[in-house]
């Protein structure tokens, strides 16, 4: 068997730039949470909680993130229920 390793080097620049794969619900986190939360969860502008140390299970913050509370505005209107579902997975990830 022969192998074209010219062939596989030729991919390395790519994958380089690529960087870590993105999780389902980041980019909606990013677009959407990360201004008060922080893009790791621990940020606190305007009264957001610490994400890393919520004790808010999955339904918790599906409840938040549709419906808002206090000064977190809800995304009911914003994000499609399977988006909703994506970042609040996303969200439980951060530590």
């Amino acid at each position: 068997m022969m192998f074209r390793f010219p062939l596989l080097l030729s991919w390395l620049p790519l994958l380089a730039q690529a960087g870590p794969p993105t999780l389902p619900g980041q980019a909606i986190y990013q677009k959407n949470c990360a201004r008060c939360h922080g893009a790791n969860g621990k940020l606190g502008l305007n009264g957001a909680h610490d994400l890393t140390k919520s004790n808010l299970n999955a339904f918790g913050r599906t409840y938040m993130v549709t419906k808002g509370m206090g000064k977190m505005p809800s995304f009911e209107k914003v994000l499609t229920p399977a988006q909703v579902q994506q970042v609040v997975a996303y969200s439980l990830t951060l530590k």
